[in-house]
């Protein structure tokens, strides 16, 4: 089985990450616009995604 890419892995998370904070938010009494969390989704998803290392590939000869 092949090993799952950071960089998958980074964005994955971060975006479960601000999907709770976003929740928890609301819980609390601050209202997200549906707009806005998933902007923001989206912008740390990315942001992770593109600022975590490459995974490294084995060579295949």
């Amino acid at each position: 089985m092949s090993r799952v890419e950071t960089k998958v892995t980074a964005s994955s998370a971060s975006a479960a990450a601000v999907t709770v904070i976003i929740y928890v938010t609301g819980l609390v009494g601050v209202e997200v616009s549906g707009e806005v969390a998933a902007a923001a989704v989206t912008l740390i998803a990315a942001a992770a995604g593109y600022l975590a290392p490459h995974t490294p590939r084995p060579d295949h000869d």
